[in-house]
């Protein structure tokens, strides 16, 4: 199972129908009618006041489960909002196997009715993903990503699909995407300033946009303060399979879904490392940090 489970291609194109298909409808049932017609009893805030859920996200990921539980004989299913319920949601990050959901990402920009966000699935095994999906409806594309098979673009009007393939950066600038909510306050400001100071920063709240722009080559790098399993899951698998790096921040391992800390992705090794030099320089205490 696991790898095997992706290395027959009819299994890998059955996976990236059922996914686009239930992504398509559930975002044509759910999420697009609720969008700028929620009440404020359909918001209400989790971890701080400004990480907000809707009702849409909530019924989204009842319905997204439902559908996933069992789909290829995987059981085991962690979604963003009943992991925000079960604080013991640890206990899945070491399966064989599951599913991570994320019925909607950029839920802040959802509510506030503007355009940048986006459904995400992925497949993990042994933390380690293997194969996601990203489905953005407004702009009527969705992305994937097999572990060892590279990652692609669908336009869903046309049914056409193409190889992401990130080039060699032409910018003149050095522009990205990020925050760093998550590092520590004693480290977080010279972050940011220096973010700001050396960088054309775009602020675009949704990892998954984030993550196609990169793969079609609109951005350099993605900084985030923090991780998470159903936010950097896609993030890291399409970044790396379509030719891009993605390593933690402060030591440079790999991601996997029990990773903690802050995270960098970029277009190659030399931007990466240049980016890092220019975030978080070798004499900022932060690089010395240990989550």
């Amino acid at each position: 199972m696991n790898d095997i489970l992706i290395k027959n291609n009819s299994t890998r194109s059955e996976i990236v129908e059922f996914i686009m298909n239930l992504l398509i409808n559930v975002n044509k049932d759910i999420i697009l009618p609720y969008r700028k017609n929620l009440k404020s009893e359909d918001i209400s805030t989790k971890t701080s006041n400004d990480d907000f859920v809707s009702i849409a996200d909530k019924k989204t990921e009842e319905i997204i489960t439902k559908h996933l539980r069992g789909f290829f004989n995987v059981s085991d299913i962690l979604g963003e909002e009943t992991a925000f319920l079960d604080k013991q949601y640890d206990k899945y990050l070491d399966k064989p196997i599951l599913w991570v959901v994320d019925p909607i990402d950029g839920t802040k920009n959802y509510i506030n009715g503007k355009e940048y966000f986006c459904s995400m699935i992925s497949l993990v095994s042994y933390k380690l993903p293997i194969a996601t999906f990203i489905y953005c409806p407004l702009k009527n594309i969705f992305v994937y990503a097999f572990k060892n098979y590279g990652a692609f673009i669908v336009d869903t009007i046309n049914n056409t699909s193409t190889r992401l393939s990130i080039k060699p950066s032409n910018f003149l600038k050095i522009i990205g995407s990020g925050g760093t909510k998550g590092i520590p306050e004693i480290y977080r400001q010279s972050i940011l300033d220096n973010l700001k100071t050396n960088t054309e920063r775009l602020f675009i709240g949704s990892a998954g946009i984030e993550t196609i722009m990169l793969a079609k080559n609109e951005i350099q790098f993605i900084f985030h303060g923090r991780v998470t399993p159903w936010d950097h899951s896609p993030m890291d698998l399409i970044i790396k399979e379509a030719g891009g790096c993605v390593y933690m921040a402060i030591n440079k391992n790999k991601f996997n879904i029990k990773s903690k800390g802050s995270i960098l992705a970029a277009s190659n090794f030399q931007i990466w490392n240049n980016i890092r030099d220019i975030i978080i320089p070798s004499n900022n205490p932060y690089r010395k940090y240990i989550n």
